[in-house]
């Protein structure tokens, strides 16, 4: 991983994102002067330092690729390279859902942060006639898809690991000063830190701080959206206790919401509770008249040991192999209808790039003529394409060796 310069300092990136607080005085001081830092991946000059935005995040601050310079960076090792191109900072247009600006992401979703009434728990639907023209919303699924794709914890450089502490850096160096649903988004979400005994004091001070804006009052109720990574999710008098794996508070939600869930999210709830899964949860919070903290909304998103998103048990399996044998790959994310061509993943340490297929479902039909399509359209590109059809075993799948 490639060191950082800022501030008379030279640091593996890897250590101010799993220590952000460590590095917060001097941090400030380079956004300050001379206004960056800078990655060491390959060789500057003072003249033309391959500059790193400084974010701030609430007390912290995170590094994020300078604009239109993720070519730049090495393309084998370093987390901030991106393909030169309209999609290095996917913006947006006005009317999306999720756009990227120069202060953060800003996303409007199909929940509601503040309610007039408590009258009701569930989340609300507008009646409202659609138009052409309105912004469109986007469900918490496709928020927390976005946000993986667009701070690039869809791909994969070849390291040996990453923890949650390289994924909260990530998340919000692209969150930073952004808006959600019109509110500044600092003020209704909080991506969870990775948990340090020796710090344990100050995350919970910072949960807390969050958790004291979510209030229901007899006027209204402001909520907050949390993300982190689930630990279990286990049945209560009332109905189910939600635990996340970055702190010890809990937080409760109706059956009718964990049901939903486990059908909505089927292969991320297969996985529940293995140790080499990852769950990653985005919750929309609210309190109760009791003043507990109720989730009534959450999307589950099943990821492998290094958090590379996946969509299937097979393709859980297939990711793990891929970082174990240190190949560099990317998951393409399904964001609209018509990715329903993308590949499950994609060597990019081949020349050229190698398509990954985790087929299953081989009793479908509909599914085994889109199959048929796939393959035809790799014929048509002249496009290299590996292919695993469980329950043939991972181990009998050649891969192209690295060039």
């Amino acid at each position: 991983m490639a060191l950082i310069a800022f501030d008379g300092l030279s640091v593996p990136l890897e250590e101010i994102q799993d220590n952000p607080a460590r590095f917060a005085t001097r941090l400030e001081r380079a956004k300050k002067t001379p206004g960056f830092a800078v990655c060491c991946c390959r060789p500057s000059t003072s003249e033309k330092p391959l500059r790193l935005v400084v974010r701030r995040y609430g007390a912290l601050f995170h590094l994020a690729r300078w604009p239109e310079e993720g070519y730049l960076h090495d393309r084998s090792s370093c987390t901030f390279f991106a393909d030169k191109g309209p999609l290095e900072e996917s913006p947006g247009r006005a009317h999306d859902a999720i756009r990227n600006t120069p202060e953060g992401l800003n996303a409007k979703l199909d929940i509601s942060l503040s309610v007039r009434t408590v009258a009701a728990v569930t989340r609300s639907v507008s009646n409202e006639p659609t138009r052409s023209n309105s912004r469109r919303s986007a469900p918490l699924l496709g928020f927390l898809q976005r946000i993986w794709m667009d701070s690039g914890l869809n791909q994969w450089s070849g390291g040996q690991q990453r923890n949650w502490g390289t994924c909260n850096a990530q998340i919000l160096a692209l969150l930073v000063e952004g808006k959600m649903n019109g509110k500044p988004i600092q003020d209704v979400l909080h991506v969870m830190r990775r948990y340090e005994e020796a710090a344990q004091a100050t995350l919970k001070a910072e949960l807390d701080g969050f958790l004291s804006r979510i209030q229901t009052t007899k006027a209204s109720t402001e909520r907050g959206v949390v993300i982190a990574e689930i630990k279990a999710i286990e049945p209560s008098k009332y109905g189910y206790v939600v635990k996340i794996r970055q702190t010890f508070e809990t937080f409760y939600a109706s059956t009718q919401l964990i049901e939903k869930a486990a059908t909505s999210f089927r292969h991320a709830w297969a996985m529940m509770g293995k140790s080499d899964a990852r769950i990653v949860a985005v919750l929309v919070l609210e309190r109760t008249k009791d003043r507990n903290l109720r989730a009534i909304d959450l999307a589950l998103q099943l990821c492998n040991s290094s958090f590379i998103p996946c969509d299937s048990g097979y393709e859980f399996a297939m990711a793990n192999r891929l970082v174990e044998e240190r190949r560099r790959f990317d998951k393409p994310m399904r964001l609209v209808d018509g990715d329903v061509m993308l590949p499950d993943f994609r060597l990019t340490d081949t020349a050229p790039a190698t398509a990954i297929e985790v087929y299953g479902m081989e009793s479908n039909d509909a599914y085994l003529a889109r199959k048929a399509t796939k393959q035809t359209l790799y014929a048509q590109r002249g496009e290299p394409c590996i292919e695993w059809v469980p329950p043939v075993p991972l181990s009998s799948v050649a891969l192209p060796s690295a060039t």
